[in-house]
């Protein structure tokens, strides 16, 4: 039966989008527009009219937000090898970079943040880090923070929550047994 009937829901919902649609965007929030496709339009938190038939939207989280950031192995500067863990903390404060130039703003956070971490872990000894957290936590910040310029997003705070020596294995998984 519901197939019988099925194309007159179906017109009905193409019938509406020849009508404006109220949208809110919370206080927590910001969004885009896509205009005809292309023209770029921001929203502020509030109340947004649009027309279903030329535009879409996207909105998303713009308040304060923590990604971990997976654990990795790194050799330090005194060849030493080290797991490191971090958590980044940060804000989106340009929605519209956040939203039209990425695809996929969390998973581009991690990426930038885990080269940042790694590079900043590198450079120093083993020593160096455990010594002063603090100051090294610092000066993560702002290597995250430079090496997501231009992504939306303001870093607030990068700090490594593991941080251990270790040791490494490699096991090619391309080995060949047998004859």
């Amino acid at each position: 039966m519901d197939k019988a009937f099925g194309w007159i829901g179906e017109i009905f919902q193409t019938l509406l989008k020849f009508l404006p649609w109220l949208i809110i965007v919370p206080a927590t929030h910001g969004g885009v527009a896509f205009v005809y496709g292309w023209r770029i339009k921001e929203w502020k938190p509030g109340l947004h009219w649009y027309w279903p038939l030329v535009t879409t939207y996207k909105t998303m989280a713009t308040v304060r937000q923590t990604q971990r950031i997976q654990s990795k192995i790194v050799m330090t500067k005194d060849h030493k090898t080290v797991t490191v863990g971090a958590l980044v903390t940060y804000c989106v404060d340009d929605v519209v970079s956040a939203i039209a130039k990425i695809a996929d703003l969390p998973s581009d956070i991690m990426e930038r943040s885990q080269g940042a971490i790694l590079a900043e872990v590198s450079e120093r000894t083993l020593e160096e880090v455990q010594s002063d957290r603090v100051g090294f936590n610092a000066g993560l910040t702002e290597r995250v923070g430079s090496a997501l310029n231009g992504y939306g997003v303001q870093i607030f705070h990068a700090q490594l929550t593991e941080f251990a020596p270790c040791r490494a294995f490699a096991i090619n998984g391309h080995a060949a047994i047998g004859n």
